[in-house]
């Protein structure tokens, strides 16, 4: 994947040393523990961390779909208003696969 970015500003935040298995601690720097970030790098051996989210492919379409987001929002605030009906228990489906009848 290739990406062009616009000029930007970078401030030096640290300086850190790769170990022997490849890897940098970015601590200094202030990174969270258990953060995500896409790495790029340019010809020159330039890093560009970009912090991320990563999501499961399956929930993927919520954030492709502003419909069916709508819809979810939707159904959130009806739930959260006690706008909601019993339809009893589903626990026979638990075995289903998804798309089984």
């Amino acid at each position: 994947m290739t990406t062009v970015h616009e000029r930007e500003e970078f401030e030096t935040v640290a300086e850190t040393e790769v170990d022997s298995r490849g890897r940098v601690s970015l601590g200094r720097a202030g990174a969270k523990p258990g953060r995500r970030y896409r790495v790029e790098s340019n010809p020159d051996g330039v890093l560009l961390l970009t912090p991320v989210v990563s999501i499961p492919e399956r929930e993927m379409q919520v954030w492709t779909d502003p419909l069916l987001a709508e819809r979810i929002r939707a159904g959130i605030e009806q739930a959260q208003r006690g706008e909601t009906a019993d339809l009893g228990d589903f626990s026979k489906y638990l075995d289903q696969e998804d798309g089984e009848d």
